[in-house]
């Protein structure tokens, strides 16, 4: 296939390194850990609103790993089931479901998680850049959001 591919003047897709997928979960798992302590570790224990909004939001993370390391799709969805299944604890079906909702929302700008991951991948890089708090403080805001509509 890849000499009809060039024969054809088709490029086979690119993708990163093996050792790329397990960086990046390492990473992601920092960046979570941080934002988890910030806003309180004890919103994310058993299934809550938060630890599903966060799911959501580290999409955008895995996303924008996914374009700095040049990863293929099926790379960054590896990261994604690794990350929901190992950090988050969801089965295997339920992590599957949500890596494909994400998937699918994340370039529709009709989606309500749409914002939710695109925030998230600003978050990520602002982390990357400052190492501050600000992706914290931002996915903070995005709880009082749901909090306030709450009520």
């Amino acid at each position: 296939m890849r000499l009809l591919n060039r024969l054809f003047g088709q490029k086979p897709p690119l993708e990163a390194p093996a050792e790329r997928i397990p960086e990046s979960i390492a990473t992601m798992q920092e960046y979570l850990l941080g934002v988890m302590s910030h806003y309180g570790d004890a919103h994310f224990h058993g299934d809550t609103q938060a630890k599903q909004i966060l799911a959501v939001y580290s999409f955008g993370g895995i996303s924008a790993l996914a374009m700095q390391h040049k990863m293929s799709p099926p790379q960054a969805h590896a990261v994604c089931l690794a990350l929901f299944t190992r950090f988050f604890g969801f089965d295997a079906a339920d992590a599957a479901a949500k890596a494909e909702a994400v998937i699918t929302a994340a370039p529709d700008r009709t989606s309500h998680l749409y914002g939710i991951i695109h925030r998230g991948a600003d978050g990520f890089v602002h982390w990357q850049q400052q190492s501050g708090d600000g992706a914290a403080k931002d996915f903070a805001q995005i709880m009082a959001h749901f909090q306030k509509a709450k009520t």
